[in-house]
């Protein structure tokens, strides 16, 4: 549960050129990417540290993985069904409103990507010798919507354009999580029968 600045920070430090990630890779002779001082591994440090964060996600499915009746399995075993067909006729109905909702919630946050990819692209940008308002870099790799946005409204000053990408940003946030809220009628099961 460490702060999304802090983690970035510290994965700044870890994936650093000459840092404790590229010492153990180079111990195994692997190659030592420049995670944020290369655009071509910019995105997987990012991915690294978005996977950092997903414990808070495991707790919920391990909550939703312990509420699963005990009397379901036991029937299954009576009937003779081996471990896939309980998982896939038990545990998955019986956990999807989970998914539906870890589901809904990645992709609003997915749309909504900015902490990390502004802390690396600040620092990366202030150490490669720039200001630290060259977000994005190296290459623009890390510049993603809401950063773009964020340039345009707060160091642009053009608030009316920013105010329209937060609009239109909201619209397919919108579409997006309507289309899966359609979608659950056909996959989620709650425990009164398929909503």
């Amino acid at each position: 549960m460490v702060p999304a600045v802090a983690a970035a920070v510290a994965f700044l430090f870890l994936l650093n050129a000459g840092g404790p990630i590229d010492h153990v890779l180079g111990f195994f002779h692997l190659p030592q990417p420049l995670w944020f001082f290369n655009a071509q591994w910019s995105k997987p440090g990012l991915v690294v540290i978005g996977l950092w964060g997903i414990g808070s996600t495991m707790i919920i499915f391990l909550a939703a993985l312990l509420d699963v009746p005990a009397h379901l399995y036991e029937a299954a075993d009576i009937e003779g069904a081996n471990e896939w067909q309980k998982f896939r006729r038990i545990t998955l109905p019986m956990i999807s409103p989970v998914i539906f909702f870890t589901a809904v919630i990645g992709v609003i946050y997915g749309f909504q990507y900015f902490t990390e990819a502004y802390v690396v692209g600040a620092s990366v940008g202030s150490a490669a010798g720039g200001s630290s308002s060259a977000l994005g870099s190296p290459q623009g790799s890390t510049l993603f919507y809401t950063i773009w946005l964020y340039q345009q409204g707060f160091e642009a000053f053009h608030l009316g354009y920013a105010s329209a990408m937060a609009w239109m940003l909201f619209v397919v946030v919108m579409a997006c999580t309507l289309i899966l809220i359609k979608s659950s009628n056909r996959w989620v099961f709650y425990q009164g029968g398929f909503r």
